[in-house]
C-alpha cells in the first residue's frame, strides 16, 4: 500500500493505493500548522492501515511556489562581465529581489568545453571573505559553457565550501539548458528554495518515521517521477510543479494505460497529455514567455483542440474532472473515468524513482555515438538504482541523441531518462496489469 499527500499551506490531503484501487482517501485535514496537519493524517492512516504502508510520497509544490524566497549571492562566471546594463542577465521580476549580490568572475568554455578565459579563482578568492561576512548561505553559480564543462562551477563552490561547509550552493550545470539566463535563473531560483527544501525534508521525515517506520519516503518531481526526501534540500525547484505530471500519472494508473494518450477535462478546459513507459513525456524546460525558461524535467501538457488528430491505434483514457456532467464533455469526448477525483493524488502514490542523464558529448562516429549513449543509459540506471530502485527492477524509459546546431559538428546532446520503483508487490502489480491493458 502506498500513500500520496497534497501539502498546502496548513493543511493536508492524503489517499491509500493498492495495485491499482483506491483503497482510503482522507478528509483534507487544517490545522494551525502544515506540521500538525500532516501529522494528523499519518496518525489516522496509521491506526487504519498500520505497516502495510511501504510508500509515502509528497507534492510538496505549493508550500515551495506560496513561500518567500531565500537571499542569494549570484556568481557569474564569463570572460568578461556585461558591457552595459542593457547586456545584464534578467530575472524575473518574482525572483529577481532575491539576488542581494552580484559577483563576476573571469572563466568559462566553449561548446566543445574548451576554456574561454582561464578561471580567475584568485580574485574571486578576495571576493570571499565579505560573501562570507553577508551572512548569507545561499549561492548560486552560473558559468559559460557549463553544459559542456563544469570546471569552473565546481572550482567555485570548492572554494566556497573549504571556507564554511555550511554554505548552500546550487550550480548551474546541474540544469540543463543551452542558454546562461535559463540555467542561472534556475540555479538562483534553486537555492532561494534550498531553505524551504530543508524544512519540508526535515518535517517529513520526522513525521514519517515516527508513523512509518519501515516505509520509503519521497518527494513528487516535476517530471512524474519521485526522489527520496534528501534530495528535496538539494534540488527543491524540481519539486515546484509536480501537479500537471501527477494528473496525468494518477489517470494512467486508473485506466491502465502504460503507452498512449491522456485527456482530462476540467471546468477550465481540457488538456492532453502522453505517457510512455507508465510516464508522463516531459521536456527539459518550463517556458514563460518573453522571461527565462525554468530548466526543469516537467510533462509536456497542451490544450486540447478540435483540430488534436485521433489515431484509433493510439490507447487513451479520458478523465472528467468537471464540477458538473450533466453535459458531455467538448469535443465530442466520452470518458472512460467519469466522476473520477484526486488524479494527482494517486500518481503520488503511483510514481516510480526517476533519473536522467542529459549533457553534452563529442563524438567521432557512429561507433562512438552509440557508445556514449549505451554508457548514459547505464549511468541513469545506475543513478535509479543509487536513489533506491532494486537493480533488477529499473528501466530506460527515453534514449535521445540531437545534433547541436549553429555549427558544432561532432557535438551531441545525450538524454536519457530511466525508472525504478521498489521492490514491494504493489509497484509490480501496478506494472502487470498495465502491461496487460496496453497488450
Amino acid at each position: 500500500m502506498r500513500i500520496g499527500l497534497t501539502l498546502k499551506g496548513s493543511s493536508c490531503r492524503a489517499l491509500v493505493l493498492e495495485g491499482c484501487a483506491v483503497i482510503s482517501v482522507a478528509e483534507e485535514i487544517q490545522a494551525s500548522s502544515l506540521a500538525e496537519a500532516l501529522d494528523a493524517v499519518l496518525s489516522a492512516l496509521r491506526l487504519q492501515f498500520g505497516n502495510r504502508i511501504t510508500d509515502v510520497t509528497a507534492d510538496v509544490g505549493p508550500v515551495l511556489a506560496a513561500g518567500q524566497p531565500g537571499d542569494v549571492v549570484a556568481v557569474r562566471i564569463s570572460p568578461r562581465p556585461p558591457a552595459d546594463e542593457f547586456h545584464n542577465t534578467r530575472l524575473p521580476p518574482l525572483i529577481e529581489p532575491a539576488v542581494t549580490r552580484t559577483v563576476h568572475v573571469r572563466g568559462g568554455h566553449d561548446l566543445r568545453g574548451r576554456p574561454l578565459a582561464p578561471l580567475d579563482l584568485q580574485a574571486f578568492l578576495l571576493e570571499l571573505p565579505s560573501i562570507l561576512a553577508g551572512g548569507l548561505r545561499n549561492v548560486a553559480i552560473t558559468a559559460v559553457g557549463s553544459t559542456a564543462s563544469p570546471e569552473h562551477e565546481t572550482s567555485i563552490a570548492d572554494a566556497i565550501l573549504s571556507n564554511n561547509s555550511d554554505m548552500r550552493i546550487s550550480i548551474s550545470s546541474d540544469f540543463y539548458s543551452s542558454v546562461f539566463r535559463d540555467r542561472d535563473y534556475t540555479a538562483v531560483l534553486n537555492s532561494a528554495l534550498m531553505e524551504s527544501g530543508e524544512e519540508l525534508a526535515a518535517m517529513l521525515e520526522d513525521a514519517g518515521r515516527r508513523h512509518f517506520p519501515a516505509a520509503t519516503l519521497s518527494y513528487a518531481r516535476n517530471d512524474g517521477g519521485r526522489a527520496p526526501l534528501a534530495r528535496l534540500a538539494v534540488a527543491p525547484v524540481h519539486a515546484l510543479r509536480p501537479e500537471p505530471a501527477m494528473a496525468i500519472l494518477g489517470a494512467a494508473t486508473l485506466g491502465g494505460l502504460c503507452d498512449g494518450e491522456v485527456v482530462v477535462c476540467r471546468d477550465e478546459g481540457v488538456s492532453v497529455g502522453t505517457v510512455r513507459g507508465g510516464l508522463p513525456i516531459a521536456h527539459s524546460l518550463i517556458r514563460q514567455g518573453y522571461e527565462a525558461s525554468l530548466a526543469t524535467n516537467a510533462a509536456i501538457v497542451e490544450p486540447y483542440t478540435v483540430n488534436h488528430p485521433v489515431r484509433p491505434d493510439i490507447p487513451s483514457v479520458v478523465a472528467d474532472l468537471r464540477t458538473s456532467q450533466d453535459t458531455p464533455p467538448d469535443h465530442g469526448l466520452i470518458p472512460t473515468l467519469p466522476g473520477v477525483r484526486d488524479l494527482s493524488l494517486i500518481g503520488c502514490a503511483a510514481t516510480p524513482l526517476t533519473a536522467w542523464i542529459d549533457r553534452l558529448e563529442k563524438v567521432s562516429g557512429q561507433a562512438e555515438l552509440q557508445r556514449v549513449q549505451h554508457r548514459a543509459e547505464e549511468e541513469a540506471s545506475a543513478a535509479v538504482v543509487q536513489l533506491g530502485a532494486s537493480p533488477t527492477d529499473t528501466r530506460i524509459i527515453e534514449s535521445n541523441v540531437f545534433a547541436m546546431p549553429y555549427g558544432n559538428p561532432g557535438i551531441v546532446r545525450i538524454r536519457v531518462r530511466a525508472a525504478g520503483g521498489t521492490s514491494s508487490s504493489e509497484e509490480k502489480t501496478v506494472a502487470a496489469q498495465a502491461v496487460g491493458a496496453t497488450a
